[in-house]
C-alpha cells in the first residue's frame, strides 16, 4: 500500500473539515532555539511540523514535541504569503527526518511536484524548486545529508524521459541547498519487468541513507516484495540492498534510540474491491543496524495476531517498544493503534477509530520528553501518550493543533 493510493482512497470518503471559512493570515514563525547559530548541535528536535488537510486545502502547524501548538497556521494553501509563487496544493507532506539546517521544508506532491523551504522564525519563504522536470515526479521525502546537499525521493517515473535534464524519475534527486537547484540524480534498481522502483521514505543510518522502495507497476496492478536500499551520499550510488521476502507494501525504516535496531512495517497488498489488506503478507520486521546491509533479526507476527494489515508508519517509543497502527476493514471497522514489544512481540492495544484511514502520521521523542503523537483525522486531534520508564504508553489528553482553520491532522514531520 502506498501513500498515493491512500490519498485516492481518502478522497473518496467523506471529507473532514470541508466548507471552512477562508484561511486567516499566517500566525507567524516560532523561535529557532539555537541562538542564531544554524550550526549549533541539538540533542533533541525543536518540535514537529504537522500537515492538516482535507485533501483539497492544506495548513501547516508548528508544535512542540509534546504536540501543543506554537503556530496554528504557519502557512496554508489559501493564505497569501510573500515569496510563495507556487501555491500549496491539497497533497502536501513534510520530511520525517528533521532538517539539520533548521528550515521548514514542504513537499508538494502529485500534480504540483515542488519543494518549498521556509524560515522557521519569520515564516517567510526562502525558495521554491520544481522537481517534476516535465512529468509527475510525485516527490515523497526529503533528507539533508550535509550543510549544502539534500536528497529527494521521486516516487513517479517518466515513461518518456529525455526531453529535460533529470527527467527520468523513480530516483533520488541530489539538491544543492545553498543554490536551491538540482545537481544530479541517483538511479534506483528494479530488475523485475513491469515494476517501477517507487522510492518513498528515507532514513539516515550511519553514513548511508536508507530508502524504502514500493516496487509497483505503473498502473498499480502489480507489486513486488518489500525492499529497502542503502544509498551512499558520498558515492551517489546504491551501496547495498535488503529484500523483505514474503511481505509487500513496506514503509519507511525506523531507527531505535541507540541506532542499533531498525524496524519496518509492511502493510501487504491492498484489495480495492474489498477495501482490505492481507495479513498473510503484512508484518513488522526488526533488523540489526550494526551490519551493512542490516541483518534481519525477527518478525513480530503482528498482522496475523491482529487479523489486520499493519500500517506503514511506525516509530520507536523506546529502545524496546514500537508505536504502530493497523488498518480497519478486517478484524475491526476502523483503524487501531497499539504498542508492541520488540523482544517479545507482545501487543498492547491503545485505541481505535470508527472508520478506516483515519490514523496518519506517528512521531515519538525518546529521551526528549518521551511523548508519542498520532494524527487522528476522525477526531481532528493528536492522540498522545507519555512513555514511562518501563516502556508502557500512558494516555495523555488529546490536543487540537489546527485552531486557525480547523483541518484534520494527517502527517507529522521532525523539526
Amino acid at each position: 500500500m502506498v501513500k498515493l493510493s491512500l490519498f485516492a482512497v481518502a478522497a473518496s470518503i467523506p471529507l473532514l473539515g470541508c466548507n471552512v471559512e477562508p484561511p486567516p493570515p499566517s500566525t507567524g514563525g516560532v523561535p529557532d532555539g539555537r541562538g542564531g547559530d544554524p550550526g549549533a548541535p541539538r540533542a533533541c528536535e525543536r518540535g514537529v511540523v504537522i500537515v492538516t488537510s482535507d485533501y483539497q486545502s492544506t495548513n501547516i502547524v508548528v508544535s512542540r514535541l509534546d504536540g501543543t501548538t506554537l503556530s496554528p497556521s504557519f502557512v496554508s494553501s489559501g493564505a497569501a504569503k510573500p515569496g510563495l509563487s507556487l501555491a500549496l496544493s491539497g497533497d502536501v507532506d513534510v520530511p520525517a527526518t528533521a532538517p539539520p539546517s533548521g528550515r521548514v521544508v514542504l513537499i508538494d506532491r502529485y500534480g504540483t511536484n515542488v519543494l518549498t523551504w521556509m524560515d522557521l522564525e519569520t515564516a517567510e519563504v526562502i525558495a521554491q524548486l520544481p522537481v517534476g522536470q516535465g512529468f509527475e515526479s510525485n516527490p515523497h521525502d526529503y533528507i539533508e545529508v550535509d550543510a549544502e546537499r539534500a536528497l529527494v525521493s521521486r516516487f513517479g517515473s517518466n515513461p518518456t524521459p529525455g526531453a529535460e535534464p533529470f527527467d527520468e524519475g523513480g530516483d533520488l534527486l541530489v539538491l544543492d541547498t545553498a543554490k536551491y537547484s538540482i545537481e544530479g540524480r541517483i538511479a534506483l534498481p528494479e530488475e523485475r519487468a513491469g515494476l517501477l522502483p517507487r522510492p518513498s521514505g528515507m532514513t539516515r543510518v550511519g553514513d548511508d541513507v536508507v530508502v524504502s522502495l514500493g516496487r509497483l507497476a505503473a498502473d498499480f496492478s502489480d507489486v513486488g516484495e518489500g525492499r529497502f536500499v542503502g544509498v551512499s551520499p558520498e558515492q551517489r550510488a546504491v551501496a547495498w540492498t535488503v529484500d523483505i521476502q514474503g511481505l509487500h507494501g513496506c514503509g519507511r525504516v525506523a531507527v531505535s534510540p541507540s541506532g542499533e535496531r531498525l524496524a519496518v512495517a509492511c502493510s501487504s497488498r491492498f484489495d480495492a474491491d474489498t477495501m482490505q489488506f492481507d495479513p498473510a503478507t503484512s508484518d513488522i520486521v526488526i533488523y540489526d543496524a550494526r551490519s551493512a546491509p542490516p541483518r534481519e533479526l525477527k518478525r513480530l507476527g503482528v498482522a496475523r495476531a491482529l487479523d489486520a494489515g499493519v500500517q506503514r508508519s511506525l516509530a520507536f517509543a523506546s529502545e524496546d517498544v514500537l508505536l504502530a497502527m493497523a488498518y480497519g476493514g478486517n478484524a475491526s471497522a476502523g483503524d487501531s493503534v497499539f504498542s508492541v514489544n520488540v523482544a517479545t512481540g507482545d501487543v498492547t492495544p491503545l485505541g481505535e477509530a470508527a472508520q478506516p484511514f483515519a490514523f496518519g502520521g506517528v512521531h515519538c521523542s525518546p529521551g526528549c520528553g518521551d511523548v508519542c503523537l498520532l494524527s487522528d483525522a476522525e477526531r481532528s486531534t493528536l492522540r498522545r501518550w507519555k512513555v514511562t520508564a518501563n516502556g508502557a504508553l500512558d494516555p495523555l489528553e488529546d490536543v487540537t493543533v489546527d485552531t486557525a482553520i480547523g483541518l484534520p491532522p494527517r502527517s507529522i514531520g521532525g523539526l
